[in-house]
């Protein structure tokens, strides 16, 4: 089962605003009319019920989204570029990756809200944007803004009330048969389920979802047996059942080092509710030494209130009573939600339908000197610079106009800069004067 898989987003353009002036018969002189550039699409990340792993996005996980339309003449606004949708199962955990390695979350997808992961630009200014009392002619317009490019890591953490956990060869497989219609494979030999299985169990008028955890072997929370990957999964169910072969030869150690592996992996996970189920009833051995059993186990156990059921998979006997145990302990215990240890919420908010865009901060208005040439830092200045004719006198005035009311202009005058100097706005150049 595919489980984890990273993706790349990247958010459409914004379109680029128009400059364009009405010239009609008996108006040959009309204003400007130069439209909006529309937004670019936007990427969010949707929960569906009917997806159950990533596999759809380990082949096909570049996402490139529609940019934004440009504006065009009779202040006609460009059409906003598509928003893209990407589904993911529910359970699945959303992490942005930064490129030294480290990542912040952003989202736990467990319902069908849309999240936002990575926002589309801006649509850019016409130049009917600009006009004013002292400015009749506008001869600039903005460009698009660039859209969010997003690296995603995507962990898929299944959702499930109950969790059963067991050394391989316990019987979980014919457990989960028996209480549910999965029908996963079922061998006397050890290893046989290879992933995760989910069940849906009908008792007492009562739904849950059970899963199977593949079995775990001792040193599980160091990754030994692809225990990383199961344990994972494990973090979701709201009781676990630790199944324990009544065959064992030490059925209290098999429980111990159980438990052992969940408080290694995550303490949060052996502080949830347990109940303990001794498989293999059906055999003389266990039927036999079933006091035994119960009295070593009470004797490790903490607390040793823990219920314990003897069961037989195979004939049926001590599972309703089983069932019925979960059932009233999933009525009390809490919905099941990502363990909020796991990230910094001051470095990572959360994301919802409206969530923070994952975009790196605006750039500080500011110059600096390149060699002769003054190079002005300013996303406004550039995105106005973008697409205008530098070559054009009007230009130029509004540009200086533009950089007057930002306070850039007299910065570059206390720095020293002198007529004839050279100023470079993103690709263009001009003289100072």
């Amino acid at each position: 089962m595919i489980d984890t898989v990273r993706i790349n987003v990247k958010a459409g353009n914004g379109g680029d605003g128009c400059v364009s002036f009405l010239r009609l018969k008996y108006q040959p002189r009309g204003g400007p009319d130069g439209g909006d550039g529309g937004d670019g699409g936007n990427a969010y990340i949707v929960g569906d019920e009917s997806i159950n792993t990533l596999l759809h996005l380990k082949y096909n996980s570049t996402f490139y989204l529609q940019r934004g339309r440009h504006g065009k003449g009779k202040d006609q606004r460009g059409a906003n570029g598509a928003d893209t949708q990407i589904r993911v199962p529910l359970g699945t955990v959303v992490w942005r990756l930064h490129r030294d390695g480290s990542k912040d979350f952003l989202a736990d997808i467990t319902s069908g809200q849309p999240v936002l992961v990575a926002k589309g630009g801006d649509g850019g200014w016409g130049n009917a944007r600009f006009v004013s009392s002292t400015n009749q002619e506008p001869m600039l317009a903005q460009s698009g803004s660039k859209g969010d490019y997003s690296v995603l890591w995507l962990e898929l953490k299944l959702l499930a009330d109950v969790g059963l956990l067991a050394k391989p060869n316990a019987g979980k497989s014919t457990l989960i048969s028996r209480c549910s219609a999965a029908r996963p494979k079922v061998a006397d030999y050890p290893f046989t389920t290879v992933e995760p299985i989910l069940g849906v169990v009908t008792h007492g008028g009562q739904d849950f979802v059970m899963m199977e955890i593949p079995g775990l072997l001792e040193g599980a929370h160091r990754g030994i047996g692809l225990g990383h990957q199961f344990l994972r999964h494990a973090e979701r169910a709201r009781v676990y059942v630790h199944l324990i072969d009544g065959l064992s030869d030490d059925p209290a150690g098999d429980f111990l080092m159980l438990n052992r592996e969940l408080q290694e992996f995550s303490p949060m996970l052996a502080a949830k509710p347990q109940v303990v189920a001794v498989s293999k009833l059906d055999t003389t051995e266990t039927y036999e030494l079933r006091d035994v059993i119960a009295e070593e186990l009470r004797r490790v156990m903490t607390p040793d209130d823990t219920p314990i059921h003897f069961i037989s998979a195979v004939s049926g006997v001590g599972v309703d009573a089983l069932l019925g145990e979960l059932v009233g302990i999933l009525s009390d215990a809490p919905k099941a939600g990502l363990d909020e240890s796991e990230w910094n919420y001051a470095d990572a908010p959360l994301a919802g339908s409206g969530a923070a865009r994952p975009s790196e901060p605006r750039r500080p208005l500011g110059f600096y000197l390149d060699g002769d040439v003054y190079v002005v830092e300013s996303e406004r200045l550039e995105r106005l610079t973008a697409r205008a004719d530098m070559r054009d006198y009007r230009v130029l005035l509004q540009l200086w106009r533009e950089m007057t009311r930002l306070g850039i202009a007299r910065r570059l005058e206390e720095a020293g800069i002198e007529a004839g100097d050279t100023i470079r706005i993103g690709r263009a150049e001009l003289e100072w004067f």
